[in-house]
């Protein structure tokens, strides 16, 4: 593998559907739909704990496209000024994610703020904040934010397969995200190492477009998991298969929601923000996600104090 010197060395947890209730807090909520089998959907997540070169907890969900029970989807908050400069209003992820067809999900692509009469820029963050976009988003086959090369892409073509690159051409895109660079391509590692740690979202594919990974790695805790390089995120990307894969927007947005098996959609990472020493879910303009085909028949219910730390 390009650039392997020093493996990454920890253990790898698998997580059942069965099982899966277990690795969350959930707050005394009473079961929705149980029995829910992520596997037989298409999806298997895992939580892989690694010791070198520094302490990290590591959230992956394989997603295979190949069972048709499952599809990608982005979710994007309020317009809220049509035809104004601001592309989305900030929303509690979970809130986005609140639809029973909603299996998991993360953040993407990168945002700021706009500007005030003065030229301020107001980064605190708060739901309702009127924020720019950066790179190509498309819902449900209507874009709202187009393509910024050499700001790597991820879109869904009309077949349900899944691309990575620069950009879509003239084809029909029906969901369509954005990161910064792209870290692996072709099945090669393109970035080097560049010291700067910070929690991490990526996403993945396989050569096929058929196989992807969504991937989070909690960061800005010390001893706890303290975050990743963009080389040794690029070589954990090499290590899962995937054939191309990106770096999305990560740092204090990087969260990773998960339906467990109780029908219940939580957060299973532990997100960088804090407030008075709680974890601090971050307002997001939009969310990717996997959702049921069918209808699953379950409430639209989310536990919204339940990360994982």
């Amino acid at each position: 593998m390009s650039g392997w010197k020093r493996p990454m060395i920890g253990r790898c947890v698998g997580i059942s559907a069965c099982a899966f209730g277990v690795l969350f807090l959930t707050a005394g909520c009473a079961p929705v739909r149980g029995g829910l089998d992520l596997k037989a959907l298409g999806l298997a997540y895992q939580l892989k704990e690694l010791k070198e070169p520094r302490p990290n907890r590591v959230h992956v969900l394989r997603v295979d496209l190949a069972s048709r029970k499952i599809r990608p989807a982005v979710v994007i908050g309020a317009d809220p000024d049509g035809d104004g400069p601001a592309e989305s209003a900030l929303a509690d992820p979970l809130k986005l994610a609140n639809d029973r067809s909603v299996l998991a999900f993360i953040n993407s692509n990168a945002w700021d703020s706009l500007a005030d009469s003065a030229g301020n820029m107001n980064r605190r963050w708060f739901e309702g904040q009127p924020v720019d976009i950066h790179g190509l988003v498309v819902a449900a086959g209507r874009m709202r934010s187009p393509a910024q090369p050499p700001v790597a892409s991820i879109w869904v073509n009309r077949e349900g397969r899944v691309f990575l690159g620069d950009a879509p051409g003239d084809e029909t895109v029906g969901e369509a995200t954005a990161g910064f660079q792209q870290i692996v391509k072709e099945g090669a590692l393109v970035v080097p190492a560049d010291g700067a740690l910070h929690p991490r979202t990526a996403i993945g594919v396989d050569e096929d477009g058929i196989v992807m990974w969504l991937v989070v790695v909690d960061g800005r805790q010390k001893q706890y998991s303290e975050g990743m390089d963009l080389h040794e995120l690029g070589r954990l990307m090499l290590g899962l298969g995937c054939w191309n894969a990106t770096n999305m927007d990560g740092g204090g947005s990087s969260i990773m929601g998960l339906v467990g098996g109780d029908g219940r959609l939580r957060v299973v990472n532990s997100p960088s923000g804090r407030r008075f020493g709680v974890s601090r879910i971050r307002p997001l303009p939009m969310i990717f996600t996997i959702r049921e085909k069918s209808d699953p028949k379950r409430s639209p219910v989310t536990d919204t104090d339940s990360t994982e730390r």
